[in-house]
């Protein structure tokens, strides 16, 4: 079993989990050097605050060489925890009194931990105050809270990402899986009654549907097939040299059609996925070859050799008293496989002009995701078309009828990244269909119109009469996580809002209130942004 859907997954987690990580460690890391530089400078500036009040108030001490108010003074530094040690020198730099553990001298001054000011009244100088604070205590506390909550943050952010891996995973990764597994099972066991699950993504949903409708129907010739051979070798096998022709173009048109149409098929999709439809048309047109070429002419040999006998088999059935309604029974069952092949060779032409419509349908979805995104001049007019198609064929919703118009002189042309603006129609359109399904209107109806252009812009209008907008809930539909839908996320429209603006344009919405419908309109720029508009 191939392990290549089992490493997706392991590298959707990894990535997930090391770009997030790095991330927020990158992040956070800065983030607690600036708290831990803020917490130094705050530590430094409180303690240049308290020497300058100590000073202040000791200048009249140290003047009148009090020694008494000099120590009560500098007690007070005591109900500060972060003060370990005070002194108060005099002109001669000698102490006059301190406080708190003793100091060398000469003291390194340290500017986060340490501060020596002048003290002194209206400009007279009468010695100085050296104040030491000891802030490592503050500052472990400080790093220690900011380490927990940035750890805790970690420790979340990693959970959310851990789930929203599982949820693509689940969501992405496991119907493609499923669909290889099932491809795989087909191609080993040549068992044509397995059915691939429909689930998953648009995209992957649509591939399995194909499948199963390939399955079903080869699985309905091969059944056919296998019946007609039964029943020929049943008819003919008393009978000597044509019960030997006929059975030797009976297994050919079986192996032929086994090897070149089913396991090339099977083997196609288990091959490449992403090339599933081109090996389903491929094969549908080797069969159909097959059906014209090989398996008809064998059936006109067959019916020669019975119509037009060599002279020895003429002898030998003119004889046999039952030769002549052996000739004509072989003729009549010839006559009848080729009525069989025919009805084959229409049903394959079905399946190769269904298949073709999906193949168009999934280039156009491919062409718009992988396309660059540029602004460009296009019709909009023919990306209306597209997205009909797309949505069309995405849509599982009850039939509804679209109608589109436009109002003004062709073209109608717009200047804008073409599959941004796809995208967006495709987004109203399944909103509009989505509505209307709720509502269940006697006449489901969704209308797309294009225009009248204004000088510099033309609207796109996608209108419905489905269950409408609330008038309290127009100001906030656009709003990020704001849906109506009891499934719905709110990205759609917000997205589309906002890449509207960003193409140039606008896009706004009308209700008359509940049950009434509502009207999204989308307005793109006619120009490139500094070029001259049209009257």
């Amino acid at each position: 079993m191939s392990t290549r859907p089992l490493t997706l997954r392991r590298h959707v987690l990894v990535f997930a989990v090391l770009v997030s990580g790095f991330v927020f460690f990158l992040v956070g890391a800065i983030l607690f050097l600036h708290h831990l530089g803020q917490a130094r400078t705050r530590l430094s500036a409180s303690l240049q605050s308290t020497a300058r009040i100590i000073a202040g108030n000791a200048s009249a001490a140290l003047a009148f060489r009090d020694l008494a108010a000099a120590s009560e003074i500098l007690g007070t530094l005591r109900h500060d925890p972060l003060i370990v040690s005070a002194v108060l020198y005099d002109l001669q730099g000698e102490t006059f009194v301190s406080h708190g553990r003793p100091i060398g001298s000469p003291h390194p001054l340290d500017p986060d931990s340490a501060v020596l000011v002048d003290v002194g009244n209206q400009g007279e100088t009468y010695g100085r105050l050296l104040v030491v604070a000891d802030n490592r205590a503050e500052l472990r506390r400080t790093a220690l809270t900011w380490a927990g909550v940035y750890g805790g943050a970690f420790l979340l952010t990693l959970l959310v990402v851990l789930i929203l891996a599982a949820r693509f995973q689940r969501a992405v990764a496991a119907p493609i899986v499923s669909l290889a597994r099932t491809a795989q099972e087909v191609t080993s066991r040549r068992d044509y009654s397995l059915r691939a699950q429909t689930r998953g993504p648009a995209e992957v949903s649509a591939l399995a549907e194909a499948f199963n409708t390939m399955l079903l129907e080869v699985g309905r010739r091969d059944e056919a097939l296998a019946r007609q051979l039964v029943a020929l070798d049943q008819e003919v096998r008393e009978r000597k040299a044509a019960q030997e022709t006929l059975r030797e173009n009976t297994r050919e048109m079986l192996r032929l059609s086994r090897e070149a149409g089913m396991a090339e098929v099977a083997a196609g999709v288990l091959h490449n996925i992403g090339n599933a439809l081109n090996s389903i048309n491929v094969s549908a047109e080797l069969l159909a070859d097959h059906l014209r070429s090989h398996a008809r002419s064998g059936l006109a040999a067959l019916q020669e050799l019975f119509r037009s006998p060599p002279p020895k088999a003429r002898a030998v059935l003119e004889a046999h008293a039952e030769g002549p309604a052996l000739r004509d029974y072989a003729a009549a069952c010839a006559g009848h496989a080729s009525e069989h092949l025919t009805l084959a060779e229409d049903e394959l032409a079905s399946l190769r002009i269904g298949v073709g419509h999906l193949k168009e349908i999934v280039a156009r979805q491919q062409t718009l995701a992988k396309a660059p995104r540029r602004s460009e001049q296009f019709d909009l007019v023919e990306v209306v078309r597209e997205s009909l198609l797309i949505d069309k064929t995405e849509s599982h919703a009850p039939a509804v009828r679209v109608l589109q118009s436009t109002e003004g002189a062709p073209p109608f042309h717009v200047f804008a990244d073409r599959g941004a603006v796809a995208q967006i129609l495709i987004n109203l359109l399944a909103n509009a269909r989505a509505a209307v399904a709720t509502a269940s209107p006697a006449d489901p109806l969704v209308r797309i119109h294009i225009g009248p252009a204004t000088a510099s812009h033309l609207p796109v209008s996608v209108s419905d009469n489905g269950v409408g907008i609330a008038p309290d809930q127009l100001v906030s539909i656009f709003r990020y996580g704001f849906t109506t839908k009891s499934a719905g996320h709110g990205f759609g429209l917000h997205n589309a809002a906002n890449t509207a603006r960003l193409l140039g344009g606008s896009l706004r919405v009308h209700s008359d209130g509940v049950g009434r419908g509502a009207t999204f309109t989308l307005e793109l720029p006619r120009q490139p942004p500094g070029v001259a508009h049209e009257a």
